[in-house]
């Protein structure tokens, strides 16, 4: 692995009716040489009620049979949640449903999970499910954690992430998982982060040391750099500036430099959720860069 460079996933674009699109982005990542392959937990997109979303754990067990019946089977891809939502699901059933995801992928997955925030909350109540407050939201997560550690989710067990930003993700983090999420930080808040992270590992007794850092967020990318500021420019429109302003967007070059950047910064794994264009373009743009797919074929 080159210098900084952290492992590679994408997440899939499951905002759609058909689950045809997500299969094929799985196969293609994998092909080309990414490390994992990663799914959303909403029953609709943000802030978008009558747009149609791919159910979380049900598409994760289709993308498991792609990985898994390979030739070859999964090797060392990755599939994963990012991040499942504690609350939507009883934490013993989630246990199980990792344990069947890992049995059919042929590896155990990597199960982020978080607590929402209140832009979740019409959500659950449109689908009948609770929206609890924040510390009832933290419970939520520690039982989830819990029963992923436990003998309903298989052995081996799976690897557990937990997502969140904020002081209470963060220390959630440290006490309980084997790695931190942060979405969409910078390579300096990625690095305070994990600091703080692993502080809250030591302050529970456990050794902070292999408490890992990850990171999620969105990318675009482009042959050149003016397409790159163009493409950025008509899908940023109409969208919250700040968002757009978290974009690692450019030529792959570019991008690399930031993802080393992340690596630097403690991130074992960044995962991106390409905008803004062809998703099978800027997964080929990146993977030819990188060289990917020697560096799969070395692992």
């Amino acid at each position: 692995m080159a210098s900084g460079l952290p492992v590679l996933g994408v997440t899939l674009p499951q905002f759609n009716v058909d689950p045809g699109p997500a299969l094929e982005a799985c196969r293609d990542a994998h092909r080309v040489g990414f490390g994992g392959a990663f799914v959303f937990d909403h029953l609709w997109p943000l802030g978008a009620p009558t747009r149609p979303a791919l159910e979380c754990w049900t598409l994760l067990a289709a993308v498991a049979a792609e990985v898994g019946g390979r030739a070859g089977g999964a090797g060392g891809f990755r599939v994963g949640t990012l991040v499942t939502r504690a609350g939507l699901r009883a934490p013993a059933l989630v246990a199980r449903m990792a344990a069947t995801v890992g049995q059919v992928a042929g590896v155990p997955p990597i199960v982020a999970v978080g607590r929402g925030d209140l832009g979740n909350r019409d959500e659950n109540r449109a689908f009948g499910l609770p929206f609890g407050g924040a510390a009832e939201r933290s419970r939520a997560v520690e039982d989830t954690v819990a029963a992923l550690r436990g003998p309903l989710a298989g052995s081996p067990v799976p690897e557990v992430w937990v997502g969140g930003t904020g002081p209470s993700g963060r220390e959630l983090a440290g006490r309980l998982a084997d790695a931190w999420n942060g979405w969409g930080l910078t390579p300096e808040e990625l690095a305070a982060g994990l600091a703080a992270v692993r502080r809250a590992a030591a302050k529970a007794g456990r050794d902070p040391a292999p408490v890992a850092g990850t990171w999620g967020g969105q990318v675009l990318v482009a042959p050149e750099p003016a397409e790159a500021e163009a493409m950025l420019a008509r899908w940023g429109t109409g969208r919250p500036p700040g968002e757009v302003a978290r974009v690692i967007a450019g030529t792959p070059e570019t991008v690399l430099a930031r993802l080393r950047a992340l690596g630097d910064a403690g991130a074992a794994w960044c995962v991106l959720a390409f905008v803004g264009g062809s998703g099978a373009r800027m997964r080929a743009l990146l993977a030819g860069v990188a060289g990917l797919s020697a560096r799969a074929r070395i692992a």
